[in-house]
Parts: structure tokens; C-alpha cells; sequence
């Protein structure tokens, strides 16, 4: 608007459909944001970020979740590829080893033993030894062994599935063209063991996009056809329910010590060697009754080590372990319903619009976001320890997109709204009232006419036309841009509002735009205020005849944008108007400041009043009982002047 003062009847409609129009905007964005959150639950395009949130919680959260004590792990260390290279040979050893242990740990009757060593090929040059590892295995039901499916980009040249021997556990489910018979798979089978000794499951583990492993399968599909893992077959001989679903999400636990990350007791497997064959006394014949035994490696040189949530450096067999210690208990990880998270994230940028449409300051906002924010991330964090996964990462990128989105499209719009009243207002009041007056959003609503009670200042200059006789035009000028600069800035100070200057006269009023519950005290103020810097202004422009007179009313008036199609002006009209200015006539020849009765009896315990009489007033009937105010000694004024 060009001009302040001339505000026309179109600016007026548009400007009373802005708040529409800027909420429109927010529910827009809102909408958009709210589809983004959609899309999210669908697609989980940001996975691997969330999975950043996921992995911290389930890593801090395994650390009070001890493993199954029954379930041991013999391993294949570094030290024990040492230690048995003088009495074997270098790895790989011969099977007749791995049968000698094997035939001494069955003896003392443990609930099963898996090997998480694959015996792909028979040894051509020791087929005694392979012969002797396939008669323990075939003396027992509780031995278990890994197959191991490897992706080829040639099948065709490999088995078909339906012609591999049944003890594979190869299952399926056929199709009406019978395509599942030319299913064809490379599936490394542990050869170096009788088939009528095989107790098979599947040991391939694949880790998400992001190359971290979190889930295990329960069963390998190849097309059509079904493999039990390996975990699964151990876990359906042990008598364990499996649940009706294709993997699982690894529930980890925590490490037995701080100095190892094994969750499980774990013994060397030259030790365990040493010990059976030695008949030492630590290995007796309870030793490992009843337990889970799984025999693997963690030797770094048989490069079995995986990323997972918990280490990046954690040994497949320990997630073996894991995985069968999840299915003998029941406890796997569940992700929280897609429905469930996407309701929450809603519900969360609802409660966020509510505050950003309705809150006048930004900075309550910031900090009930980050306290929400903060509540979020706690809900899925404690959710974790009930073993569900809320996912929070991307819709909290989401909602925080939002967030600032429209606290850009709002911090705009009130920098327009700012600059609008400034071009209004700014010539009237103080800035921080204009401030006030954008923030509590009432910038329209000023401008349209009310009634309310206000206070009423009017000054004029005693004398002027014989001023005006003593100076050119253009000294008197300066000398009242100098003054009017001067008595503004305590009447801004002092939270009034400029209405005009008339002439050599002032009009400031109080109470309007802006409500004021100290407009009296605050008028009074600078009242005295104005007085005061006259003195020094006299002094300072050597007119020692310069005087003022100010008259000070309050009462009920109409305030707003007044005025015609063609031109509105902000002020007050009424009575109240009239008697301010009858009063500040009264001061000639009598003193400087008159306050009328209502403005005194408002105020009357923070200064000091002298009554000066009563007077009628032009156009009044009844007297108007008038006061000279005083600031009273040692009491502070109460002002809401900004610090």
C-alpha cells in the first residue's frame, strides 16, 4: 500500500480473507505432507534410514536380554587352528576328527548338535575319515547339518530339485503347468556324509540393502519349492512352534562378558578335543547333557563374520544361535503395524498444525516440536523393548519437513503482515506495539471501527502565532519537526498511539489498537513525560516563552479505520475526543497538564492530584471537574513498557 492512510475498499476485502488464505496454505501443505507420509508407509523408500534409529535401539536393548544358558557353542578359533595343526594337520582337518568329538559328545546325551560346518565334498584321499563322521552322525537322530543354496547365473547346469534324494527335505507346492519339475538349483549338499544320515537345513543368510543382516529365514524358497533352515529343522525337532511366515527379525542378546561378543558359553574346539579325547575331569559325562551344542568357527581366517544391528564383526554361527534361540522361545522382533505408524505420524503433524495455526509465538511451537520429538523417539525406543520395531527416522524427516515448510511460508507471510501494519500503524505507534499488534494476529481487526474505552491526550502549543511572527516559515518548520519528533517518541515510549497533528497541536490516544489496562497511568506519564523534555527543549532551542498545554480524557470512543471510499484514516471519534480537548484550554494561563475525573480516579494511587475546580465546557451542559497531576515520590510507576 503506497500510502498508509488511503486504504481502499478492495485492499480491505482481501486483507479480510488473508488469515483464510494463509490457513488454506498450511492445510495445502499439510495434505501434501500427509501423502508423503503415505507413500513412506508404502514404499519404505528410506529403509535404511530408519534403520539407523532401529539398529541403536535394538543394539541397547539386547543388553538386557540374556541368551538361552542351554545353547553352547564349540568354536573353530584362531587359537584352536593353531593348537591343533601339530596334532591334525591344517585346517580343513579330516572328518574322522570332528567324529571323534562328535561320538564322545553324544554320549553324554545333549538335546542336539548342529554343525554349522559345511562337508561339501568327500575326501578323496581319507574316505575312512568321512566314513567314520557318517556312521556317528547315522548312529544318532539329533545331528544336524547345513546346506548351502548358491545363486548361479547358470541353473541349467546344475540338478533338478525334484531329483535330489528326498532326505534333502526339498518341499513343494506344484502348479497345474508342473513347471516346478524343471526347477533347477546349485545346492551345496554335505556330501561328505551319507544321505541316509542327512538331517538338512539351510544356512543362507542375506543382509537388507543396506548390508546389514537383521532377519533369518525360516524357510529357503527356490521358486516353488520350500528348505528348512537350519535353525528351523533343529528348532521342529526340539518340539518348537514355527511360525507361519517366511523369515524372522532377529532378537539379539547380550554378550556373556565384556571382553567377548558371544551371547552363548562358547568352548575352544581344541580344548573340548583335548579334553574328550584326554577323558580330563572338566569334560565329564554331564558336562553337556541336555544342552544345544553348535559347532562353528570364528576363526578370522575362515572369513565367517557378518554385519549385523549389534557388531559389525559378529560370526554366522553366533547368529545361528540367535536364530534358533528365537524360535525355541517364541521371540522374534515385529515390526509395528505399517497403520499403526502412519496414524501416529498423523496424529503427531495434526497436533503440530493445531499449534502453528492457533499459537502466537513461534517459540512455544519450536519447543512443544521438540518435546513431541523428543516423546517419539521414547515411544518407539521403550516399544523396542516389547520387541516391536516403530519405525520413526523418515516420518520424522517428513513431519520436520513440514515443520519448517510452513514456518518459512509463515515467517514470510508475517514478515508481509508486519510490513503491511508497519506501512499502517508505524506512523502511529511504537514498533513493538506494531509487533504486538502482528504476533496476537489483530491487524485486521484494528482497522475495522469498535467501540472501547480509551484514553484521549491532546497538547498544543501556547502561543504559536506569535512564535510564528518571530521566525521565517522555514525556521518554524524545523522548529516543529524538532518538537513533534521529540514528544512522539515519549508518547511511542509510553505505548500511545499518534492519532494526528493539528497544526501545532498533538493527538495521541491509548487503549486502541492494542488493549491496555494501565492506558490512564501510561497517558498521565507522558503527560509529565512531555513536560519534562519541554524544559530541556526550551533550553536547547533558546525559547524560554516556548510552552505547551495538555488536556487528558478518558472515556468510551470509536476507533478504526474512518473515513470515506476514497480516503480512511485510524483514529478516534466522540465525546471523548471533545472533552480531551476542551480540557487542554483550560491549562491556558493556569498550568501545563489537566486530567478530567475518569482519567484521575483510574489512576489516582500512582500520582498525586490537585484539583483545580469545576468547568463547564463548549458543548457541554454539566461541569467537568478537572486535576493537575504530580508523579508521587518514590513509588514506581507500573508501565508495560518493553525492556
Amino acid at each position: 500500500m503506497k500510502n498508509p492512510l488511503n486504504i481502499h475498499s478492495r485492499d480491505l476485502k482481501d486483507d479480510l480473507n488473508k488469515t483464510y488464505k494463509n490457513n488454506r496454505i498450511v492445510l495445502a501443505s499439510l495434505l501434501l505432507f500427509i501423502n508423503l507420509l503415505i507413500v513412506n508407509s508404502l514404499f519404505t523408500p528410506f529403509i535404511n534410514f530408519d534403520n539407523i534409529w532401529l539398529d541403536f535401539a535394538v543394539k541397547q536393548w539386547s543388553l538386557d536380554s540374556p541368551a538361552d544358558p542351554d545353547i553352547v557353542v564349540i568354536d573353530i578359533d584362531d587359537p584352536s587352528l593353531q593348537a591343533m595343526k601339530n596334532r591334525v594337520g591344517r585346517w580343513p582337518w579330516p572328518r574322522s576328527v570332528h567324529g571323534e568329538l562328535l561320538d564322545q559328545l553324544l554320549l553324554q546325551h545333549p538335546k542336539a548338535v548342529i554343525f554349522d560346518i559345511l562337508f561339501a565334498e568327500p575326501d578323496i584321499y581319507r574316505p575312512d575319515a568321512d566314513k567314520y563322521l557318517s556312521e556317528v552322525i547315522s548312529n544318532a537322530d539329533n545331528v544336524f547339518l547345513p546346506i548351502l543354496h548358491l545363486d548361479s547365473a547358470q541353473p541349467r547346469l546344475f540338478p533338478k530339485l525334484i531329483d535330489y534324494p528326498p532326505s534333502v527335505g526339498l518341499t513343494v507346492t506344484p502348479d497345474s503347468a508342473q513347471t516346478y519339475k524343471q526347477t533347477r538349483a546349485n545346492l551345496l549338499l554335505p556330501m561328505a556324509v551319507s544321505p541316509a544320515a542327512w538331517k538338512l537345513g539351510t544356512i543362507n543368510f542375506y543382509p537388507d540393502p543396506d548390508g546389514v543382516g537383521r532377519r533369518y529365514q525360516i524357510q529357503h524358497a527356490i521358486e516353488q519349492w520350500r528348505i528348512d533352515s537350519l535353525p528351523t529343522k533343529a528348532a521342529r525337532y526340539l518340539g518348537a512352534e514355527i511360525p507361519k511366515q517366511s523369515e524372522i527379525i532377529l532378537d539379539w542378546h547380550k554378550p556373556r562378558s565384556d571382553s567377548s561378543a558371544s551371547p552363548y558359553a562358547t568352548y575352544a574346539y581344541a580344548a573340548v578335543y583335548k579334553a574328550v579325547s584326554e577323558e580330563q575331569v572338566f569334560i565329564h559325562d554331564s558336562f553337556f547333557r541336555d544342552k544345544i551344542i553348535i559347532i562353528g568357527s570364528t576363526a578370522t581366517g575362515l572369513h565367517d563374520i557378518k554385519n549385523t544391528p549389534v557388531s559389525g564383526l559378529f560370526p554366522a554361527v553366533y547368529i545361528l544361535a540367535t536364530a534358533l534361540d528365537n524360535l525355541l522361545h517364541n521371540q522374534q522382533l515385529k515390526p509395528v503395524a505399517a497403520l499403526f505408524n502412519l496414524l501416529a505420524a498423523v496424529l503427531f503433524m495434526l497436533l503440530l498444525t493445531l499449534g502453528l495455526l492457533f499459537a502466537k509465538r513461534i517459540l512455544p511451537v519450536a519447543l512443544a516440536f521438540i518435546m513431541v520429538t523428543l516423546c517419539y523417539y521414547l515411544v518407539s525406543y521403550q516399544l523396542t523393548a516389547y520387541k516391536y520395531l516403530m519405525t520413526v527416522n523418515s516420518p520424522m524427516m517428513i513431519i520436520s519437513g513440514y515443520f519448517f515448510s510452513v514456518l518459512i511460508v509463515q515467517f514470510l507471510q508475517r514478515q508481509r503482515e508486519y510490513s503491511y501494519a508497519i506501512d499502517i500503524f508505524g506512523r502511529f505507534m511504537d514498533r513493538n506495539v506494531v509487533r504486538q499488534l502482528v504476533d496476537s494476529g489483530q491487524t485486521q481487526q484494528a482497522l475495522r471501527a469498535k467501540s472501547c474505552r480509551i484514553t484521549v491526550l491532546f497538547s498544543d502549543i501556547r502561543n504559536f502565532t506569535t512564535l510564528s511572527e518571530k521566525h521565517t516559515a522555514l525556521e518554524i518548520v524545523q522548529l516543529l519537526d524538532d518538537y513533534f519528533s521529540m514528544q512522539v517518541r515519549v508518547i511511542f515510549t509510553r505505548q500511545g498511539t499518534l492519532d494526528k497533528f493539528i497544526g501545532d497541536a498533538i493527538m495521541a490516544f491509548w487503549g486502541a489498537p492494542l488493549e491496555n489496562e494501565n492506558q490512564e497511568i501510561q497517558a498521565v506519564e507522558a503527560a509529565l513525560t512531555m513536560v519534562d523534555e519541554l524544559e530541556r527543549f526550551r533550553l536547547e532551542q533558546n525559547l524560554p516563552d516556548f510552552n505547551i498545554g495538555i488536556g487528558i480524557h478518558t472515556g468510551e470512543g470509536v476507533v478504526g479505520a474512518i473515513g470515506g471510499e476514497q480516503r480512511y484514516d485510524y483514529t478516534v471519534i466522540g465525546d471523548t475526543v471533545n472533552v480531551a480537548s476542551r480540557i487542554e484550554g483550560v491549562t491556558k494561563n493556569r498550568c501545563n497538564i489537566l486530567v478530567s475525573q475518569a482519567t484521575r480516579n483510574a489512576c489516582r494511587d500512582h500520582f498525586d492530584f490537585i484539583e483545580l475546580g469545576s468547568y463547564t465546557l463548549k458543548g457541554r451542559e454539566e461541569p467537568v471537574t478537572v486535576f493537575i497531576p504530580k508523579r508521587l515520590e518514590n513509588t514506581e510507576l507500573i508501565t508495560t513498557e518493553k525492556s
